[in-house]
């Protein structure tokens, strides 16, 4: 009886000590956690705050590493985008349609680029539904970039859209279907990742610029530090263009601690906008879901 009474102690200790090893282990895994997510939100706020200030901080550039939260931005935006005046490259057809288009309605068209004449657009509205690509990329709005093996996502904010890039090594389609984004392939050339992409519908404009179905849109990105993305654009189109143009670098900055939310164009308060800041001696009209009595209160 004794010695089954030792053993039951023996054992006892034995239980005791192995649970101290493991809620000791548990302890140490619990706190290496903790502390990996500490400087994970510590790195995080140091980057956003250099970011703020204007000022690069200090680490290595992960190689193949575009992913994260991007945005163009004050102090990080290029002025510098097409160099040349569309004069110089528009085929006749192309810079008629460019000078068609009430420069008012361009958002997407950079101070300066007007191809000649152009009208002020007061009989018209800012239209949600001009949609360009590069509008996406380099307007001041963010765009979040995930990473696959087999493809590069583009979500956008702005529209709460997505575009998408093949990286499996694949050729680019000979008759694609028209799209808005058109149809993508990507490649890395040393750091630069090169996305090559066709299949544009005619619906759409690329820096301003009007194009056909032709049209061989490449885009340059490259990471020289953490919070930095360059971007340089290269179009060419043998049905509009008498050769290529290129613009950039435009310089995005990284956002580590943003997430996206929803940001949809809608007509009525473009239209509002229109009528009230970009032409406010035009007579005012009441919006569509305004009732009679504050048209008529408003007429007063």
């Amino acid at each position: 009886m004794r010695y089954r009474f030792r053993s039951s102690i023996i054992a006892l200790v034995a239980v005791l000590a192995c649970s101290r090893v493991v809620f000791a282990q548990t302890d140490a895994k619990t706190n290496a956690q903790t502390n990996a997510q500490s400087n994970a939100q510590t790195n995080a706020k140091t980057a956003n705050q250099a970011i703020y200030a204007g000022q690069h901080h200090d680490g290595a550039v992960p190689p193949h590493d575009i992913s994260g939260v991007w945005m163009a931005s004050a102090g990080f935006e290029s002025s510098s985008r097409i160099h040349e005046p569309p004069a110089t490259f528009l085929q006749p057809w192309a810079l008629a349609k460019l000078n068609a288009e009430p420069i008012a309605l361009r958002k997407d068209l950079p101070a300066g680029h007007g191809g000649g004449d152009t009208a002020l657009g007061t009989d018209q509205d800012i239209s949600c539904s001009q949609i360009g690509l590069t509008d996406f990329i380099i307007k001041q709005k963010p765009v979040e970039i995930v990473q696959t093996p087999q493809r590069i996502f583009m979500f956008f904010e702005y529209e709460h859209t997505f575009r998408e890039i093949w990286m499996d090594g694949r050729a680019l389609p000979k008759d694609p279907d028209p799209s808005y984004f058109g149809y993508s392939v990507g490649r890395w050339e040393g750091d630069t990742l090169v996305v090559e992409s066709v299949g544009f519908n005619d619906k759409t404009v690329l820096d301003g610029m009007p194009h056909s179905d032709a049209l061989h849109f490449v885009e340059r990105y490259r990471r020289p530090d953490l919070d930095t993305l360059e971007l340089t654009l290269t179009a060419d189109d043998s049905k509009a263009y008498t050769k290529p143009w290129t613009a950039g670098p435009i310089k995005l900055a990284w956002h580590p601690d943003w997430e996206l939310v929803e940001a949809f164009c809608l007509q009525e308060d473009n239209s509002t906008f229109k009528k009230l800041i970009i032409d406010p001696s035009r007579p005012h009209e009441p919006a569509p879901n305004s009732n009679k009595a504050d048209h008529q209160a408003d007429q007063k």
